[in-house]
């Protein structure tokens, strides 16, 4: 997965083959240095179904999928400068998207940062679910993807430049 942006530093999703262990790799572009930040669960099955995001109100978010539940953690910082995870929104997948078999697992692709928006596959496709309103739609009639990296763009006018004899 690409890393993810938020407030000058990059964080990366690291995981241990030995083991499966999850870990963040921090780096602060500021003072160009590394540290290790813990994710707000332990376990095997968090690999494959657990991204990092940038949310909206500017935290590092972490998002994972367990069953048919998505669950979205934000990592905030106390008045002492402490940061810690809190669990932001549980969300029941099996009601909200169209699922035809709930024994699939389901995988979390991407995320569009700055917006609480994720991607997760599903049997029947790939769709885009807003995390606040919990509205969905479809990206996608295939499962065949293994990561997501959607971007946005800007439609900048030029000024309006004045042909040379117009200047006169």
């Amino acid at each position: 997965m690409p890393p993810v942006l938020v407030k000058e530093a990059l964080h990366f999703m690291l995981v241990y083959a030995r083991d499966g262990h999850v870990e963040i790799l921090k780096y602060d572009l500021r003072c160009s240095c590394l540290s290790l930040v813990d994710v707000p669960l332990v376990g095997r099955g968090i690999h494959g179904a657990a991204i990092l995001m940038a949310m909206e109100d500017g935290s590092l978010g972490f998002a994972h999928v367990d069953g048919l539940t998505l669950h979205i953690w934000s990592r905030e910082m106390d008045f002492n400068r402490v940061a810690s995870w809190s669990q932001r929104t549980i969300i029941d997948l099996r009601n909200l998207l169209p699922i035809q078999n709930t024994d699939e697992r389901l995988r979390l692709i991407g995320s569009v940062e700055g917006s609480d928006t994720v991607f997760v596959t599903t049997d029947l496709g790939i769709y885009e679910i807003n995390v606040k309103s919990q509205r969905w739609k479809e990206i996608w009639k295939s499962e065949k993807f293994r990561a997501l990296i959607p971007y946005m763009s800007f439609y900048n006018p030029q000024e309006r430049v004045m042909p040379c004899d117009a200047a006169h």
